[in-house]
């Protein structure tokens, strides 16, 4: 049967092979009951990795800056010396971490809580020497038990720089070289996050994206959606949680993630119930601003008002271009919820409205495509008394004025709105309730045009 602590290396894969090895065999021993065995195995297998981590470390932390020779003499040929790598290691987690300082032995590695980090160090290399020097004190079952959990907590936290600013350097490089890294460093690097980031998960987010957007041109495609999978459906609450935090922040980002993971929406408001007021009606009336698509347009403002009606803001949102439509297939579910809500009317009367002015300069502003374009919405808008009256004015007054406007230069662009008038009357003409007309004060053309009675 598997130890929890085996279960925790299959799945994180936290040591390179030969720590991973060591740490094997002390699973091993503390199986047979050999304890002081398993616990100085498992603590060489920590310390070990920490070593190799350094030593692999392609970057430098400020104090090493500029200076390779001093790097290569204080750091990497001392901790590549059998005999003298493990108490320089220790020397440098307890080193000056000021990076003005010009000690041989100063810190490269930086914690979130220094002395927190070097007294729970200091206490584990303490009970290593009381252990190989056969000191006092007896390693039971429970002391390897409480040094794995140590190591579970604590591991992703000793990186060149700190694991804070690791993780990030090592998520974007991970990105980078996808295409040839394992899978289970992606992991690795996930489980690291949720560990040093425990409640703060959003900070490293807001980090990376923006390091992340400073280097790649786009920040999701179909062609790298599989990379962002593993976060945004992370088996961690934190990571889940503080990504979509992170993205909450910034329009383009929630928007573009909502694209691929149409999921972020419902956490984000299950996180924050203010989201929709505060920024997302916001941005739904600013659409055109963001590189959205329509379909995204119309799939998110349906999911609010089926889930949360109150919460949007639809006369700023029915301010946007009547080209919103424009390449969109409405299913009948999202038809229902759109009309229950009058949205395709409040478009028309809001965006809309330069249909029906019908003064000359309007006129000649808004024929052709203008005009057109607010002809597909009338397919799916509900003829209330509202639109009526609007539509009754504007036919009202392009009679009173078409014979002046056909002695201007502009005449037949009012014969054209009058048509189109016409046409969409006839066409809808089943759906305009008889009751409402007959309770209307309507001019005497256009009822009789609504009614079909004219002659």
């Amino acid at each position: 049967m598997k130890l929890q602590i085996e279960k925790w290396v299959e799945r994180v894969r936290p040591f390179d092979d030969n720590a991973e090895e060591l740490f094997q065999e002390s699973v091993i021993c503390y199986k047979v009951g050999a304890y002081k065995s398993a616990f100085l195995m498992s603590y060489l297998s920590f310390k070990t990795t920490i070593k190799n981590r350094i030593i692999s470390c392609q970057y430098r932390p400020d104090s090493y800056q500029g200076k390779e020779e001093e790097w290569q003499n204080n750091v990497l040929a001392l901790l590549s010396n059998d005999d003298k790598w493990e108490n320089h290691l220790n020397k440098i987690i307890d080193g000056d971490p000021d990076p003005q300082s010009t000690s041989t032995t100063r810190a490269v590695i930086f914690f979130s809580n220094r002395e927190e980090a070097k007294n729970e160090y200091t206490y584990w290399k303490n009970v290593r020497n009381k252990c190989a020097h056969a000191k006092k004190g007896t390693i039971e079952s429970s002391t390897v038990e409480c040094f794995w959990n140590y190591i579970q907590d604590n591991l992703s936290k000793f990186y060149v720089l700190g694991g804070r600013e690791h993780l990030v350097e090592r998520l974007l490089e991970y990105y980078k070289y996808r295409d040839i890294e394992e899978y289970q460093t992606k992991l690795r690097l996930i489980n690291d996050i949720n560990i040093v980031f425990t409640n703060s998960a959003q900070d490293f987010f807001s980090t990376f994206l923006e390091r992340f957007y400073g280097i790649n041109r786009y920040l999701i495609t179909s062609g790298n959606v599989a990379f962002w999978r593993d976060i945004v459906d992370s088996q961690y609450n934190d990571i889940q949680e503080g990504f979509v935090r992170s993205i909450m922040l910034e329009s383009n980002y929630f928007i573009s993630f909502y694209e691929h993971f149409p999921k972020v929406l419902n956490i984000a408001v299950s996180l924050e119930r203010k989201f929709i007021k505060d920024s997302l009606s916001r941005w739904m009336g600013a659409w055109r601003e963001f590189t959205g698509s329509n379909t995204n347009f119309w799939n998110i403002l349906c999911v609010l008002l089926k889930n949360y009606p109150s919460d949007i803001d639809l006369n700023v949102i029915a301010r946007l271009d009547l080209s919103i439509i424009e390449n969109v297939e409405l299913n009948d579910e999202m038809l229902r919820i759109l009309k229950k809500n009058g949205v395709f009317n409040k478009f028309i009367l809001s965006s809309g409205s330069y249909f029906f002015d019908v003064d000359f300069e309007s006129i000649r502003r808004n024929n052709g495509r203008r005009e057109r374009e607010v002809i597909p919405w009338f397919e799916y808008v509900e003829w209330d008394k509202e639109l009526i009256l609007d539509m009754n004015r504007a036919f009202r007054n392009l009679n009173r004025n078409i014979e002046s406007m056909r002695k201007s230069l502009y005449g037949s662009w009012e014969y054209d709105r009058k048509k189109i008038y016409c046409q969409l009357i006839d066409k809808y003409r089943e759906r305009i309730d008889s009751v409402v007309i007959e309770e209307l004060d309507l001019e005497d053309e256009f009822k009789a045009l609504v009614t079909g009675s004219e002659s």
